[in-house]
């Protein structure tokens, strides 16, 4: 028997993923409310919405102590949400001048990728005038967020994000770079490489997104990090200068990129002050993952970790899953 969907699958206009989407949040405030305002708060992760009327009594006022109140906040979010449209940030400001006297004014743009830190920080700087709540999200952490918030035996409730989880995944709306690697054959970098968690190179190359670089050398991934920011950087030996790509907008890394570029010239004789991109991780994460067919690599491979492993629960996790796991 073909099983029965709570999301439809039929059609991939915006104007149905966004109904799916609300579809989801109403259930989650039909099921509890107050469920509902942890989604939503969880979400934001830095805002709080209180949802459902609050009740009281023998609460002193400004002048005096009522009987008993019964308060109902208000707020106002609005939803933009884009599949494969590019994002309109004169649509959005326009968004932004549709609310009225509520206390809280959010607008919230979903997408599949996150937006670039410098366009949310634009965005958010402009709207913050107009005391309006700017919010990049995506679909997956529309997943990840209501799948948190409920214990294993609400069998109900997490049948129906499941099924959300599903048709996301089915319309291809959770970006799945986020579990791509991309293999980089690293040669007599590749000590520095692993001694500071940073790869750099040229960048007027071609970038696309991934959230792993793989550390490759004789045929073996021997070790990988997680990239947390990546920048443009030009150093003359005084003035340090840098621009963030995507990530993290840190001084965390200037040090060690700093000293990448002193080592990398004397240790590799590479020139490295200018023209170069350097994606930055916290730490290496040891692995042996191996490539069995003839040959070495001439370039980049990307790699979807998530296929490859079958789904894992942490980068830990993913370096212990790749050990002696063997690739073409």
């Amino acid at each position: 028997m073909s099983k029965i969907h709570y999301f439809q699958r039929y059609s991939q206009p915006e104007n149905a993923v966004t109904n799916n989407t609300l579809q989801l949040i109403a259930q989650i405030y039909g099921y509890s409310p107050t469920k509902a305002s942890q989604f939503l708060s969880d979400l934001l992760v830095d805002v709080s919405v209180e949802i459902g009327m609050e009740i009281g009594q023998q609460t002193r006022g400004k002048q005096s102590i009522p009987d008993a109140h019964l308060i109902q906040r208000s707020f106002k979010i609005l939803v933009e949400a884009k599949v494969d449209s590019g994002i309109d940030y004169d649509q959005l400001i326009r968004h932004s001048k549709d609310y009225n006297d509520e206390n809280l004014k959010i607008l919230l743009l979903l997408t599949k990728t996150k937006a670039s830190a410098d366009f949310i920080e634009m965005t958010q700087k402009t709207m913050s005038h107009e005391g309006v709540i700017f919010k990049n999200i995506t679909y997956d952490d529309i997943c990840k967020t209501a799948s948190s918030i409920f214990m294993p035996h609400e069998t109900e409730i997490k049948g129906i994000i499941d099924d959300y989880l599903e048709y996301c995944n089915d319309l291809q709306l959770i970006d799945d770079s986020l579990h791509f690697m991309r293999i980089v054959p690293c040669g007599d970098t590749q000590k520095l490489n692993k001694k500071y968690a940073i790869y750099y190179m040229p960048d007027d190359r071609g970038y696309s997104r991934h959230s792993f670089v793989g550390i490759y050398k004789n045929k073996r991934v021997d070790s990988f990090f997680q990239i947390d920011s990546i920048f443009d950087v030009k150093y003359d030996g005084i003035q340090f200068d840098k621009k963030v790509v995507d990530g993290r907008d840190t001084d965390e890394y200037d040090e060690k990129i700093i000293n990448m570029i002193a080592e990398a010239k004397s240790e590799c004789g590479h020139q490295i002050q200018s023209g170069h991109r350097f994606f930055c991780g916290k730490k290496i994460l040891e692995t042996d993952y191996i490539k069995m067919s003839p040959g070495g690599i001439m370039g980049a491979r990307f790699h979807n970790m998530k296929k490859i492993t079958n789904g894992y629960n942490s980068p830990e996790d993913l370096a212990l899953k790749l050990r002696n796991t063997p690739w073409n």
